[in-house]
């Protein structure tokens, strides 16, 4: 080891010093191993909790046709990601597209997600994860508990016209 190979690291449990000698190879190993672990991605986050995924389980469940309807000229909200006709796992990404009409832009302010037959509002909970443009959003690594899942989507365009979508999967 040569000298120009040593690197003084403060604040390191020393003798006494203050500075702990760190070997160059060593120092760039560890920034490395620190910068592909990333907690936030490690653990993901928390799109719906096992605890109001059971409340909303427990809820009543109406069959037939109540779904959201959108008004004549509304945007479309296209669901790419997560896939609806197969069981998924978690981490699971969302990743929507928005399709305003001829003439009109979509209004992102108006974005709205709301979850299960309770209609638990998951809007923050989707944006703070999203990376999100006018023409949709993905969001990547959500944590959702194993089970049968409901979200139903709305977004405005300049005109004020709302598009809903309702969409469901399961998680195993």
């Amino acid at each position: 080891m040569l000298p120009q190979d040593v690197y003084y690291v403060q604040g390191l449990q020393s003798s006494g010093h203050g500075r702990t000698p760190v070997n160059r190879r060593t120092l760039i190993l560890g920034l490395l191993a620190v910068s592909y672990v990333n907690p936030c991605n490690a653990a993901g986050w928390t799109l719906i909790s096992k605890e109001e995924f059971e409340q909303d389980s427990g809820a009543p469940h109406f069959r037939g046709v109540f779904g959201p309807a959108s008004q004549p000229g509304a945007p479309v909200i296209e669901v790419a990601q997560p896939d609806e006709t197969k069981p998924i796992k978690v981490p699971v990404t969302i990743r929507l597209f928005f399709r305003p009409q001829t003439g009109a832009v979509i209004d992102l302010s108006s974005f709205r997600a709301t979850y299960g037959w309770l209609g638990i509002d998951i809007t923050q909970r989707i944006i703070e994860h999203a990376q999100v443009n006018a023409s949709g959003l993905i969001a990547n690594g959500a944590d959702i508990p194993p089970g049968h899942h409901k979200v139903t989507l709305q977004v405005a365009d300049n005109m004020h016209r709302v598009g809903m979508r309702t969409f469901e999967f399961t998680v195993v």
